[in-house]
């Protein structure tokens, strides 16, 4: 689409430009294909396309993340960055553009037949104009402008293949920067979420510390590289075991940092008050005082004495502690519990007591277990984790290995949809 009432006149002179043009073309196609980062590309298409075509200025506007067209790189005819005070375009006809793909070409403002160009070009004392979108299989990217206020130089339709050509190599090369950014991008973050992952394993135990008159069991596996379910087990003074189990409101490593942070609270607190209430009550505060955009923990925290059986634990908003007896029934302990952490910094929390008798186990589970969706989107359930714990005979590793394969044959191939977690203990 072009307006050319005044076209220039052919002749020797026009191909002589015409001639260089082509030249220029190669030559700066090989400048373009050259850069591999964004902003040395950016600059090259800008820095070309005004030589190439002998303009007073060029723009070069992209497509922001919203879809709008933002100015990227100005420059004036010497190669200098123009101020921002002076990025000034028709706007009119930028948007046509972007929105037709098709090439824009006003020589000579006066004689234009577009009202709206017309008076956005005089108020801006151009006599020529030519704009073209940068085109890839995704669309229209953005636009590539230049003008000028010089008899001298006017575009004409002669210019158009020049700078369309230039405009389509130009896109091509802007696309495969851009993948080439993503992938090195995702190969950071691949490399960074592998380091933050075996971090991670250093401060989670990799399998249930041998202790005295007790067996365990644990798994955790994160629905991403890194998790936002924690767990840990704490060595108490008169042989008694603390154990605890939390689930991050976030997966990743903010959720796994903000856990680590947690446990290292949870053992200061716990052998500090030696009281799983006050324990509780304690870390609340401290979650409660440093936690940031919404972020909360569902936590259970159970201390185990051998010597007796007994077990007193507080629950934070986790699920209940579920209990195997030796004889294959189950048992939940739903009572007492309170808030997640990091609610209410008031927060008091009660502990309550139970028993453990030889052949019975107690679990403390993450809900991404009953969680776990297989490929036709149903869930595995809570109560198909209760009918596999029920069903399964043996010490806290047999019922540990049993819910994790029970779970991975559900879910098949399809990606976990939450972290999961699970630790057994029982009287040895």
């Amino acid at each position: 689409m072009a307006d050319s009432s005044n076209p220039r006149p052919g002749g020797e002179g026009q191909s002589t430009l015409e001639a260089e043009g082509l030249q220029n073309l190669l030559d700066v196609t090989r400048r373009i294909n050259a850069a591999v980062d964004l902003d040395a590309v950016l600059d090259t298409i800008v820095d070309c396309l005004v030589s190439l075509v002998r303009a007073d200025r060029g723009f070069l506007m992209m497509r922001d993340d919203e879809g709008e067209l933002r100015f990227t790189i100005a420059r004036d005819k010497t190669g200098k960055p123009l101020e921002e005070k002076k990025f000034r375009v028709s706007q009119g006809v930028v948007s046509e553009v972007a929105e037709t793909g098709e090439t824009r070409l006003i020589d000579d403002a006066a004689s234009s037949d577009a009202y709206q160009a017309r008076m956005s070009i005089i108020s801006l004392s151009l006599r020529t104009i030519l704009c073209v979108p940068l085109k890839t299989a995704q669309g229209v990217i953005g636009v590539i402008y230049v003008d000028s206020n010089a008899i001298t130089r006017r575009f004409t339709e002669q210019d158009v293949p020049l700078i369309e050509a230039f405009a389509s190599q130009a896109a091509a090369t802007l696309e495969r920067v851009r993948l080439e950014q993503a992938e090195r991008e995702r190969d950071r973050m691949r490399q960074q979420l592998e380091v933050a992952s075996e971090i991670q394993r250093t401060f989670l135990p990799s399998e249930f510390p041998a202790l005295e008159r007790v067996q365990g069991s644990v798994a955790s596996v994160p629905a991403l590289h890194v998790g936002g379910d924690f767990y840990d087990v704490i060595r108490l003074p008169g042989g008694r075991v603390g154990v605890m189990v939390g689930d991050v409101s976030g997966k990743g490593v903010p959720g796994a940092l903000f856990g680590a942070r947690l446990m290292s609270d949870v053992r200061y607190q716990a052998l500090y008050h030696d009281d799983v209430a006050k324990t509780l009550t304690a870390v609340n505060q401290i979650v409660a005082e440093r936690v940031t955009r919404g972020m909360f923990v569902t936590f259970l925290y159970a201390v185990f004495d051998p010597e007796n059986g007994s077990i007193v634990y507080g629950n934070a908003g986790h699920l209940p502690p579920l209990i195997r007896r030796a004889d294959g029934t189950l048992e939940e302990w739903r009572k007492p519990s309170g808030l997640p952490l990091g609610i209410f910094a008031t927060e008091t929390y009660e502990a309550g007591r139970g028993t453990l008798e030889q052949g019975d186990t107690l679990l403390i589970l993450s809900d991404g277990l009953g969680d776990a969706v297989g490929p036709d989107g149903t869930r595995f359930s809570d109560e198909r984790v209760h009918e596999v714990v029920a069903a399964t005979p043996g010490g806290p590793g047999a019922i540990v290995t049993a819910i994790c394969d029970a779970t991975a044959a559900h879910t098949g191939n399809q990606p976990q949809a939450d972290d999961q977690t699970l630790l057994a203990i029982s009287p040895a």
